[in-house]
């Protein structure tokens, strides 16, 4: 199957597959990533994604019988590394990889900067960046450090720099993996404008998303893969909707991306936490309670201050003033351990580095923290811990079933989110559960799985704040969405308005 017939020159995949012991993770895939086209590749996590351009990029070898021809021309498998910078094949991975501390034409040229008598030529070298990002759509200045930069500078300065690696005038293959998870609305509005002007030039883009709105956004063409087959191969003006790409990927009919749910919050209630002019990092002062079973969204554009807020509550960041009440008690966190005694829980936006210890397995990352449920006179009672991880595993239909011993590290990023849920529902005495970008990098199975248990933790009683820049899932899992700008709360929507939030609102805060 190719991606359409009048596809001429770009790379050529043709009967890719890629076996791993006994286990064939890729099924003779044949695809034309077209020049000048941005294809849409799609798919569950574990789907055979990563497999296929990890093919590309020289570190895994195909089996035998595959065939890559670049602009007509045959070239031999496997590459290396090496081979596949040559030919023009480029990748920008979700964390971007720049070095935060240097300048934005450090980070462009790294390894090929322009030279004059032995010497950096720093004057024609600012020129060329600043030529490059020109044509990208982006104006900075080239010696700026990148840690300046706002995330989707970032963005379009780590593509500058897989486009034009070693001096080259284009990339021809340039594939960007989820490189809109930290970004708000009109900084993916940006990006993909870079995205284009890329493609303006000839290259072929591959755009690996979750998020389905933007495949139809911004591509020519979709591609999904589903259990390491080709599943669905079109142009994408030929594709209905969301629930259209939706069902290839799943195999099966998916009604809506979010669960139903009703709430049961009681206003008379007393708050499970009251917190009264918190400060520190990027919020200025912010105050706010949550019920027993309430969901609260907070939420902003990039900077608002949100993303500090969890935190502050756990210790992690110091506050610079503010009080925090749980159950009527203050409560002041000095670290996260202190704020886990406490009853505060948090499942961090970075689940590789904050989260999950990835080296572990799914049993010790899923009861590290209620390991003494297990413990009796001093020893860990193992054949009752696989009985309760190996029921957490079902529940929560964390996939492949029923190895509890395999590595975090392992699994796909919806079946860690899965595991790291999994870890706080089964402690006692969590009273607040903090969830900072609950569903970034998860695709669409595993997204509507975990929000519903989301709102079943809720249901239990548990009082939630649901930190996230996904406004589609605050307006229909909240009972309250906080909006924040300049480090304060500038707006709060309640039932009706809950339901019906856009960026707008972000802005009109």
């Amino acid at each position: 199957m190719s991606q359409t017939d009048t596809a001429t020159g770009g790379i050529e995949l043709a009967h890719v597959s890629k076996t791993f012991g006994v286990n064939r993770v890729l099924h003779d895939i044949s695809y034309t990533f077209a020049p000048g086209t941005v294809t849409g590749v799609l798919g569950e996590n574990g789907a055979g994604k990563s497999t296929l351009f990890k093919i590309l990029a020289g570190i895994y070898e195909p089996d035998r019988g595959a065939e890559l021809r670049v602009n007509g021309s045959p070239v031999s498998l496997p590459l290396s590394p090496t081979g596949s910078a040559d030919l023009g094949f480029a990748f920008v991975h979700q964390d971007l990889g720049l070095a935060g501390s240097l300048s934005v034409m450090e980070n462009v040229f790294a390894g090929a900067m322009l030279t004059r008598f032995g010497l950096i030529d720093w004057k024609s070298q600012a020129k060329k960046v600043r030529e490059l990002l020109g044509e990208l759509g982006v104006d900075v200045d080239p010696r700026r450090p990148v840690e300046e930069l706002t995330q989707a500078e970032k963005a379009v300065v780590a593509i500058a720099r897989a486009v034009y690696a070693r001096g080259r005038s284009s990339s021809s293959l340039l594939v960007l993996d989820e490189p809109t998870a930290n970004l708000t609305g009109a900084e993916r509005d940006r990006l993909f404008e870079a995205m284009r002007a890329a493609a303006k030039q000839g290259t072929a883009i591959a755009f690996c998303t979750h998020r389905l709105e933007e495949v139809l956004q911004v591509t020519d063409s979709v591609m999904v893969l589903r259990d390491g087959h080709l599943v669905m191969s079109a142009p994408t003006s030929t594709v209905a909707d969301e629930k259209e790409l939706a069902r290839h990927i799943l195999g099966r009919e998916l009604e809506s991306h979010f669960p139903d749910r009703e709430s049961h919050v009681r206003a008379d209630a007393p708050p499970v936490i009251e917190v009264s002019r918190l400060a520190g990092a990027g919020v200025a002062e912010l105050s706010f309670d949550i019920r027993p079973g309430e969901i609260v969204g907070l939420t902003g554009l990039a900077g608002a201050g949100h993303d500090d807020v969890p935190d502050l509550l756990l210790g992690s960041l110091a506050s610079s003033g503010g009080t925090i009440r749980l159950q009527g008690a203050a409560v002041k966190p000095s670290s996260p351990t202190a704020a886990t005694a406490a009853g505060i829980a948090i499942l961090p936006a970075d689940r590789k580095r904050r989260s999950g210890i990835m080296t572990a397995s799914i049993a010790e990352n899923m009861t590290m923290v209620s390991l003494d449920r297990f413990v009796r006179g001093g020893l860990i009672r193992a054949k009752a811990e696989r009985t309760d991880v190996l029921a957490g595993m079902q529940t929560f239909d964390v996939r492949p079933m029923g190895d509890p011993d395999r590595e975090l590290a392992t699994l796909s990023g919806g079946n860690q989110q899965k595991v790291l849920i999994a870890k706080w529902a089964a402690r006692s005495g969590v009273k607040v559960l903090v969830l900072h970008e609950p569903t970034q990098g998860v695709d669409v199975g595993a997204k509507r799985t975990i929000l519903e248990h989301v709102a079943r933790m809720a249901s239990e009683g548990t009082a939630i704040l649901m930190v996230s820049s996904e406004h589609e899932e605050l307006s229909h899992l909240c009972d309250r969405v906080l909006v924040m700008r300049h480090g304060t709360l500038r707006r709060e929507l309640r039932d009706a308005g809950a339901r019906d939030i856009t960026e707008q609102c972000y802005v009109a805060a």
